[in-house]
């Protein structure tokens, strides 16, 4: 299974020992062979710092030039150069600068290259283009497998094609 990313880039308030443990049990038990992730901050650089405990490879998806704008702190800003430079390959898509439409664009790439989606998400609508509940939304309506890891209530489950019809 090729597997992407998508989820909150805030998950300080969340039992992080319960999502790394939910991540890496889904990972083991899927026979997950590559991940695809755009490295933001959160769920995405989480996914991929489990999918190297397990020695498995991962893809970079760059929203745009000059993503690393987009990191708040100098240590934000070095966990993603580090991750950059531990993935086995990195494509940048055509966007000058960051921006939702690009974030967007790198979310459906993401779900365009696996073949399941994992979703670090609390189940409501995006609160801007590319957010979460849009890329599970595409992702739903692409056929693809979900699997919904909630942090607020720490349940995990596939998710219904139904999505947001």
């Amino acid at each position: 299974m090729i597997l992407g990313i998508t989820g909150h880039q805030s998950l300080e308030s969340f039992d992080l020992d319960w999502i790394k443990l939910t991540i890496g049990n889904f990972i083991a038990e899927n026979n997950v062979i590559n991940g695809v992730s755009s490295l933001a901050i959160g769920a995405d650089q989480l996914f991929c710092r489990e999918l190297i405990k397990k020695k498995i490879s991962y893809d970079v998806i760059i929203p745009c030039n000059n993503y690393i704008s987009t990191f708040k702190t100098l240590e934000d800003s070095r966990s993603f150069i580090d991750l950059i430079n531990m993935s086995k390959s990195t494509y940048t898509l055509d966007f000058d600068k960051p921006s939702e439409s690009a974030f967007y664009a790198a979310g459906i790439e993401i779900v365009n290259k696996t073949t399941a989606m994992l979703a670090i998400w609390d189940g409501n609508p995006a609160k801007g283009l590319g957010g979460t509940g849009d890329i599970v939304e595409f992702a739903l309506k692409q056929n693809k497998h979900v699997f919904h890891i909630n942090p607020i209530n720490k349940k995990s489950n596939y998710l219904k094609q139904s999505y947001g019809n």
